[in-house]
């Protein structure tokens, strides 16, 4: 507990940057899929899951102590996994920073404009393993599992559908309900595998002991992390797939005001999204509190 209380830059970083960048990626696919004016109005709005992608960044950048330290962290790129960690999510936000900026110009052509966002997204993916992969150090057992990769990667989806489409909400698109059911399916189907990864990583911690302790005893509340974020990842999804139900209505005759029938469409998708990151923030903290060297 008091390291996960220690490193809680940490646990805001792997929280925000995975759910800034799985947003990214969503409202990259539906720009990939939409028509040329849409998705213009769209890429308009890549603003959303940056700024939380940023705001995890900065987060990260506090536990250096003083900003001259990050010339250390470039040093190691290559053979640091914490350096390429951080150089891998500079470079998604510098590929996808760029594009969002040129969005507005409206003079990037179909192919161009598709050319940069599969940069955008392979950038993406890149980042998201490198942070997966930063804390696997043999010399730390309990990071070490091979669940713990895969949590981190399975934890984004949800978080990430929600600013994805928190996102296209903002920019006023109507979804395709095809769409919108393959990302809100996708995330509640890798909130499910989260849990049972969860689940896997306490047993595997039962195994794991020093002269002192049992590194079970640092999280005896993960079993109740594993089951309770899933349920609370899947409700979160439905109060999200709620809110682009209400946004599709509002150019009915029935909802004349259309602007108001958006905005709390965008205000309840905000705060379904508010919720996952919580939830998100909770797995993360586990991880770090279960923290236990080697030999100690």
């Amino acid at each position: 507990m008091e390291m996960a209380l220690s490193e809680l830059s940490l646990v805001l970083f792997t929280t925000l940057a995975p759910a800034g960048i799985a947003g990214y990626l969503v409202m990259a696919a539906f720009g990939l899929m939409a028509p040329d004016g849409a998705a213009a109005r769209a890429s308009r709005y890549l603003v959303v899951p940056l700024a939380i992608a940023i705001t995890g960044l900065i987060a990260s950048a506090t536990h250096l102590g003083t900003p001259a330290n990050a010339l250390y962290v470039l040093a190691g790129l290559g053979r640091s996994p914490l350096s390429n960690e951080v150089v891998a999510v500079v470079g998604f936000l510098a590929v996808g920073g760029v594009y969002w900026m040129l969005s507005f110009g409206d003079r990037l052509g179909r192919a161009v404009r598709r050319a940069w966002l599969v940069a955008a997204i392979a950038t993406g993916l890149v980042a998201l393993l490198m942070i997966s992969l930063a804390y696997s150090v043999g010399t730390v057992p309990t990071w070490s599992l091979p669940m713990a990769p895969l949590t981190l990667w399975l934890g984004a989806a949800g978080p990430g559908a929600a600013v994805g489409l928190l996102g296209l909400l903002a920019s006023g698109q109507r979804l395709p309900r095809s769409f919108a059911a393959a990302v809100l399916g996708a995330a509640a189907a890798l909130s499910v595998a989260d849990g049972l990864a969860l689940w896997l990583e306490w047993e595997a911690l039962g195994a794991i002991q020093t002269t002192v302790q049992r590194a079970s005893d640092l999280v005896p509340h993960l079993p109740l992390v594993a089951v309770g974020y899933p349920v609370a990842a899947l409700a979160l999804l439905l109060g999200t797939a709620r809110a682009l139900a209400v946004a599709a209505r509002r150019g009915d005759v029935a909802n004349p005001d259309g602007g108001a029938v958006a905005a709390r469409a965008v205000v309840g998708a905000g705060a379904c999204c508010a919720g996952l990151l919580a939830a998100c923030f909770a797995v993360r903290f586990c991880f770090y509190a279960m923290y236990m060297t080697a030999g100690v």
